[in-house]
């Protein structure tokens, strides 16, 4: 258990080195395994979870730690740096997402895209910039910086383990918004089939599920909130993904039964047909993928059950 703790520390430090990781890492491990050594012979007796705990709070926050490593540290003090620069890549990360999204969809339309509210990339970046910056600058100044490398030792992910990684996170979190943005109105895309005839509308029975949508849409974002901010809440993460999933998959199989999923108007009679024979069969497939999601996240939380790991 004591090796697990070490693992999970040096882990979480790892990730957020950018050169030399493994002999960083490697140079780490030897410190602490010495150190762990050291009190044992002072102890007379292995040390427990509790004490190697508090030795790793000793030694620091795995994010100061790795931020040592780091060449360059300006505008902020070296305090703060570290939780800055964890913050603000994570920011840019769901923005970059946002507007990727966004194009994407403009460049697959094929015309202007409106987006109520978003500025263009560059000016939402800069000023996530200076807000970030301000946030952190004001706790320096004002405020406790050692509040901000309190931390758990418990609380570190696995070291090992099919988890997403952080991009993978911050990727279906901006997804995620893009999503939500446009299925509550707050953004508007072009119809894209205008420019052959056709004009397509969303049939009353997703009408019908508007808010089970938002309600799936919201647990989608918490979840990955949740693995963001609490990695090792690994079981609470896997519950709401089967929990979302469910929702997903029930969804699909009320607005299935429909008869009609879209409405077509045009000059192609056969149009109507066409697009519903392709959405029953994409639904049938995205039902089958929420089930299958489900599934495999069940059958992870047995394993944990089954080979004794601790509840997170």
């Amino acid at each position: 258990m004591i090796h697990d703790l070490i693992d999970r520390y040096l882990a979480a430090i790892a990730r957020d080195l950018q050169r030399e990781r493994t002999d960083i890492v490697a140079e780490l491990r030897d410190e602490l395994m010495s150190g762990v050594e050291a009190r044992e012979k002072g102890l007379g007796r292995p040390m427990t979870e509790a004490e190697t705990g508090a030795m790793l709070v000793e030694f620091g926050n795995p994010l100061v730690v790795a931020g040592r490593y780091r060449k360059t540290q300006h505008l902020i003090g070296p305090q703060v740096f570290p939780f800055w620069w964890a913050a603000m890549k994570a920011t840019l990360v769901v923005i970059a997402a946002v507007y990727v999204i966004l194009i994407v969809l403009k460049l697959i339309g094929g015309g202007a895209l409106s987006a109520n509210g978003l500025g263009s990339p560059i000016s939402t970046m800069v000023f996530a910039f200076g807000v970030v910056t301000l946030v952190f600058a004001l706790i320096e100044r004002f405020g406790d910086p050692q509040k901000m490398a309190r931390w758990r030792p418990e609380r570190l992910p696995p070291a090992e383990g099919k988890r997403a990684s952080r991009f993978e996170l911050l990727t279906e979190l901006g997804m995620g918004i893009v999503f939500l943005l446009w299925w509550t109105g707050a953004i508007h895309f072009r119809d894209v089939f205008g420019d052959i005839g056709l004009q397509v509308e969303m049939a009353p029975v997703w009408q019908r599920f508007f808010w089970w949508i938002v309600a799936y849409l919201v647990v989608e974002l918490a979840s990955n909130v949740v693995a963001l901010l609490r990695p090792d809440r690994v079981q609470l993460v896997r519950w709401m993904v089967i929990w979302r999933s469910m929702m997903g998959a029930a969804i699909l199989l009320g607005v299935i039964q429909a008869e009609r999923f879209l409405i077509v108007s045009g000059p192609a009679g056969k149009a109507q047909a066409i697009f519903e024979l392709w959405m029953r069969v994409g639904l049938g497939i995205a039902i089958a993928v929420f089930v299958a999601r489900a599934a495999i996240e069940a059958s992870r939380l047995r394993q944990d059950g089954l080979t004794g790991r601790a509840p997170a």
